[in-house]
């Protein structure tokens, strides 16, 4: 069963701003999250749920002004290989996911379909030269399932349950993404 999330977990999923400054050790740097998902889900093509493993990362750079410029990507492997996708947001542009700093910590908050949210949070090091991170997927109270439009193959899917585990978290100079 997906973890239940707090309404305030879920209200906080659903705004942008950060309510801390970031912290000047990270700027210039990029954080990495990795985590494994077992689901219990549905297709527009399949209304019998089926076992999916799914790998998920998220990864965060910080840029030298402190602004968080962030990616999601998931990937699926299957009988015909893996199959991924990708979701790219700049924090205060609007996008519903939300990265926010406290002392030496980061969360990054970010709806999940139409009654999910998934929530990441990583600890840093006293240096901030290590990190330790967990994830939670979870729903609204009452809700069977999330409707969420997969970033992979743009289809619906129904999520009954979701298990998410072996986190990773690492922190690398630089911009993650290339630029």
């Amino acid at each position: 069963m997906i973890d239940r999330l707090p309404a305030a977990i879920l209200t906080l999923a659903m705004t942008t701003s950060t309510a801390f400054a970031t912290p000047a050790q990270l700027y210039g740097k990029s954080v990495i999250v990795s985590w494994t998902e077992n689901r219990m889900q549905t297709t527009d093509r399949d209304a019998a749920p089926t076992a999916v493993t799914a790998s998920g990362q998220l990864s965060v750079y910080v840029s030298d002004k402190g602004r968080a410029f962030s990616r999601v990507s998931m990937s699926v492997s299957r009988g015909r290989g893996t199959r991924s996708g990708q979701r790219d947001t700049v924090q205060g542009d609007g996008s519903a996911r939300a990265v926010s700093f406290s002392g030496n910590s980061m969360s990054t908050t970010m709806p999940r379909g139409n009654a999910g949210a998934l929530l990441v949070s990583v600890t840093f090091d006293s240096g901030f030269q290590g990190c330790s991170a967990h994830v939670v997927s979870g729903k609204t109270g009452g809700a069977q399932s999330t409707r969420i439009t997969s970033m992979i193959t743009g289809r619906e899917y129904d999520f009954y349950s979701v298990k998410t585990s072996g986190e990773s978290c690492s922190i690398q100079s630089g911009n993650v993404f290339g630029n």
